[in-house]
């Protein structure tokens, strides 16, 4: 075993968290002025059983490990906090022969980033001001910081924000907060929060990163506009939150990539989507439990490489928790359809567009996104300890069009070159996608050490069927956390 190694599987025995779930250290409050540092590392080792390719295809079968090093510093006065961090991340033994038909899992793209099997890199994460003014409930943050849209308006009620963590955060812009190197964003933003309404607006430039070790560089040809109200539960309907919002992402990157069914190159990109949508999430106490819903909606107008854009998604989820019994069981199930594209021979573009999402939060087995899917599912998950939790999901997959792609991948991580950060397999006239069982469980050890694993099973149907041998994918991971 070479020393990358043997270093990344001893910290993985002394422990790291993957789902916010179990990363629930809580520091003591700082004086005025103190300086508090932060220190947070994470190690995971990753095992990939792809779906068997056809005579001469990649190696399916991939383990490798990785480790994460957050260092940051904050200082607060009055009405001003300053944050920084570094992030040093270091990979171990990603495979080499691990693509064709593509990406034969997630080691696949790290490697053909790097170049080779120990990608490394050390970057600035953040850095940011953040000015404060609490009668006005105004906050204003510039610099190089995180944002995930969704979650924007704070609602006071657990259960809901519970749901909104799950199900609506990062749909359309997050940190790819899974994937090692990550991303930030530089700019600007401004909230404003009320006791039953918030306002949020932000101007925003992603960094490279995701599966890019060049992580941390500006993503200087990619901008994004995001304006969002949030109506707290009581507002309009108790128990009940409410969020309009507004995107415009705007990309001219030199990257010839074109992620569609057209089966065209470019010289660079051209896309200008604009979303509009809604969500309404809700919690309803009940006699023995606690009922929750969700109703998520989004509609897209734009430019697509010079063809009309026009794309709509919606997802309807509802569940019941337990709250008086053993382990809280919590049981939910809905379904989501984003639009594909009909025809690529004519003048729209008709293909949901997942911007710059963190994808796995709705896709754990990370083999497909939100873009042309149908996902029905059932989920439950329980609480038997307070510092253990555990989830079992079932999804139903099929593509929403059979003219459109298979697509997979999270938004854009380099300026140039021929990755675009989404890229689709064909359907070959085919929709059923298969079926998903994955499980998961978080274990909170100490305050300061936490774990989690994952381990998942995809099933492929015809769509698989038609690009690969095999049909069978299992992806499984061991993750650990210190925090300091």
């Amino acid at each position: 075993m070479s020393r990358t190694y043997a270093l990344a599987f001893t910290v993985a025995l002394l422990g790291v968290p993957a789902d916010t779930a179990a990363q629930a250290t809580v520091a003591p409050q700082p004086a005025a002025s103190d300086v508090v540092w932060h220190v947070r590392n994470t190690t995971r080792a990753e095992s990939w059983r792809f779906f068997q390719p056809r005579l001469g295809g990649g190696n399916p079968d991939s383990t490798f490990v990785a480790n994460r090093l957050l260092v940051g510093a904050s200082v607060r006065r009055q009405r001003v906090e300053f944050g920084a961090s570094l992030q040093y991340v270091q990979f171990g033994g990603l495979p080499e022969h691990a693509s064709g038909p593509g990406p034969l899992g997630t080691g696949a793209l790290y490697y053909s980033a790097a170049g080779r099997s120990d990608s490394r890199q050390v970057y600035l994460k953040s850095l940011h001001l953040t000015l404060t003014h609490a009668p006005a409930g105004l906050r204003i943050q510039v610099g190089r910081f995180g944002f995930t849209a969704g979650g924007e308006s704070p609602s006071g009620d657990a259960k809901i924000e519970l749901v909104k963590r799950q199900r609506v955060d990062a749909r359309l812009l997050g940190e790819f907060e899974w994937s090692l190197y990550q991303r930030a964003f530089d700019g600007a933003r401004a909230d404003v929060d009320r006791k039953t309404w918030h306002a949020s607006g932000a101007l925003l430039r992603p960094t490279r990163g995701g599966f890019e070790e060049n992580a941390g560089a500006p993503l200087s040809d990619v901008l994004v506009a995001a304006a969002s109200v949030g109506l707290k539960p009581g507002a309009v309907i108790r128990r009940t939150d409410f969020q309009v919002f507004g995107y415009r992402y705007a990309d001219e990157r030199a990257v010839s990539a074109r992620p569609d069914n057209t089966g065209r190159g470019a010289s660079g990109v051209d896309v200008h989507i604009t979303s509009l949508g809604a969500t309404m999430v809700g919690a309803y106490p009940v006699r023995n439990g606690q009922i929750d819903t969700l109703v998520w909606a989004v509609w897209q107008d734009g430019d697509w490489y010079g063809q009309d854009h026009s794309a709509s998604a919606v997802a309807a989820e509802a569940g019941y928790q337990w709250t008086g019994v053993f382990a809280k069981p919590w049981i939910r199930a809905g379904v989501f359809r984003s639009s594909g594209d009909r025809d690529s021979a004519d003048a729209v573009h008709g293909t949901f567009f997942q911007m710059l999402p963190t994808g796995r939060k709705y896709s754990f087995s990370t083999a497909y996104n939100l873009m042309n899917s149908t996902d029905a599912f059932v989920q439950l998950q329980a609480r038997p300890h307070a510092r253990l939790g555990a989830r079992l999901d079932l999804h139903g997959l099929r593509l929403t069009r059979s003219t459109d792609l298979w697509y997979g991948g999270s938004g854009a991580t380099d300026s140039s070159g021929n990755v675009f950060g989404f890229a689709g397999r064909p359907a070959n006239g085919t929709r059923d996608l298969g079926w998903v069982l994955e499980g998961s469980a978080d274990w909170t050890v100490s305050p300061r050490l936490s774990m989690n694993a994952y381990l998942g099973r995809m099933s492929g149907g015809d769509v698989v069927g038609r690009l690969f041998q095999g049909r069978r994918l299992v992806f499984g991971y061991l993750e650990a956390s210190i925090s300091y």
